[in-house]
């Protein structure tokens, strides 16, 4: 199982693409690029933090054996982190909103590191082909572990056996494309 840095570092690689819009909003807006480099780099930092993590974590971790008793596409979230980082061009429109959308982006972020008790599904892992699957388990009766997978479809709950366990609640599937 991954440790509390790499857990850290999952829940706040969600916030890169938002990093990287207000990057490009800031440089539209004020046209300097001293911020915007500066956003530009944390995200590279994070993302490449993420890929170490997230690789070692498929490596290291242990496997486990499972019989799943449900399985539920959850990729629709996405709608949501789209509206997310689309907020941050509102203040092109609207001049005087600077404090009040810094405060929203500050709000977002401490949201996500605080849900680290919840895994969601990560954006990063999104954009470079995963899904992710909500499953409920036979023989823990727990209905919200968090599966990630390079298949597209997973249809039948007997084609996930083995999972490699990351978090708690974050499994990723052995079998992929």
């Amino acid at each position: 199982m991954a440790n509390t840095f790499q857990r850290i570092i999952y829940q706040i690689s969600n916030v890169v693409p938002l990093v990287v819009m207000t990057a490009i909003v800031w440089y539209l807006q004020y046209e300097s690029l001293c911020i915007p480099l500066i956003l530009i780099a944390v995200a590279i930092v994070i993302t490449i933090l993420f890929a170490v993590c997230f690789s070692y974590g498929t490596r290291n971790c242990s496997k486990k054996e499972i019989n799943v008793s449900s399985i539920t596409s959850i990729d629709y979230w996405l709608v949501a982190y789209v509206i997310t980082y689309i907020t941050p061009f509102s203040y092109i429109v609207i001049d005087d909103i600077q404090v009040i959308l810094l405060i929203v982006i500050i709000f977002i972020i401490l949201l996500i590191i605080i849900s680290g008790i919840i895994t969601i599904p990560n954006v990063l892992l999104f954009c470079v082909g995963y899904h992710f699957y909500k499953i409920k388990t036979d023989s823990t009766g727990v209905s919200d572990y968090l599966l990630i997978t390079k298949r597209k479809r997973i249809r039948n709950k007997n084609d996930v056996n083995i999972v490699i366990r990351i978090f708690e609640k974050l499994l990723i599937d052995t079998k992929g494309d």
